[in-house]
């Protein structure tokens, strides 16, 4: 043992006996003073190794978990300077999950997932979090830090943990994100916040169906006049729920496709395409297509309209 350590032990020691005489200690004190000299005598090798190991940094909780509040006060972190680029701080927003309206039990606990694609130039790192901003909280925080990193380009799952309502009706929660430099951004080129949005329902068999139907026309080539254009009509489909249903493709031509089946084990959204090819020279009267559900009967939906722009 190092003449160093020995001193320190010694000045243990010494503290120990004058608190021990100056206190008058009972049996029971003096006991408890011997194993504290045994214990410090025997940890004399690795004394000076256990006050100089180092500090853990406490890390953040992920998203969806309660952090636990703090014991000591902290001092406020600094807040970073806007960067000047306006391009730095932009989202699109992907897809999500489960899709809004989906259908649920009063106060049932169910996770919610946006997948977010980071369309700026700076990187989105852990002092960026997701923010409450209005309507119905749902049982969340009020802003929980991002868990990881998210590049630009980069697409990445961000999912809380919510529990609807106790009471039944229509429910929407909308949140945005946070910079680090106080600065609150949406998704799209109008910075729309993102939202959840829930019905809750106590029936004990709950009316499961469709939501919404939407469509994308993508044409191909994207410009031109060639002797033939290809238009791929993509028509996704979304229920609160399981839900089986049958279909067909309705066309302005009427050439229809035959009756198909579509089973949805849980809430969700499904994408299917069809193609309508229109030649050079062809009618320039705008054609459509049409998702028709014929079992069980369900409402009319919209048509997507495809326009000829080389008669």
């Amino acid at each position: 043992m190092s003449d160093v350590r020995q001193y320190k032990i010694l000045a243990v020691l010494i503290s120990l006996s004058l608190f021990a005489s100056a206190c008058g200690s009972s049996p029971q004190q003096q006991s408890t003073i011997s194993t504290a000299v045994a214990l410090t005598v025997q940890a004399g090798e690795s004394l000076t190794e256990i006050v100089t190991l180092p500090r853990g940094t406490p890390q953040e909780p992920a998203l969806g978990n309660t952090p636990a509040p703090a014991t000591t006060p902290t001092n406020a972190p600094t807040l970073v300077s806007a960067p000047s680029d306006p391009n730095c701080i932009k989202a699109t927003l992907i897809s999500e999950d489960p899709p809004d309206g989906v259908l649920l039990q009063p106060g049932e606990y169910f996770w919610k997932t946006w997948t977010l694609q980071n369309t700026g130039t700076c990187t989105w790192d852990s002092s960026y979090k997701l923010l409450y901003w209005s309507g119905e909280l749902m049982g969340g925080l009020i802003s929980y830090p991002l868990p990881e990193p998210v590049s630009p380009d980069e697409q990445k799952n961000i999912s809380i943990y919510l529990q609807a309502p106790a009471t039944e009706g229509t429910f929407t929660g909308y949140w945005r994100m946070q910079t680090p430099w106080n600065s609150n951004f949406g998704v799209g080129p109008y910075d729309d916040s993102f939202y959840v949005e829930v019905v809750v329902s106590s029936a004990a068999k709950p009316k499961f169906g469709i939501t919404s139907i939407t469509y994308e026309v993508v044409r191909t080539p994207a410009t031109g006049c060639p002797t033939n254009v290809r238009y791929m009509v993509n028509a996704t489909i979304t229920t609160n729920g399981p839900f089986i249903f049958e279909y067909f493709w309705n066309q302005s031509d009427g050439n229809n496709s035959g009756i198909k089946r579509m089973d949805f084990a849980e809430a969700g959204s499904r994408t299917i395409s069809r193609e309508w090819m229109i030649g050079k020279g062809d009618s320039p009267n705008p054609r459509w297509m049409s998702i028709v559900v014929t079992d069980p009967p369900g409402p009319e939906y919209d048509k997507s309209i495809i326009l000829n722009n080389c008669p």
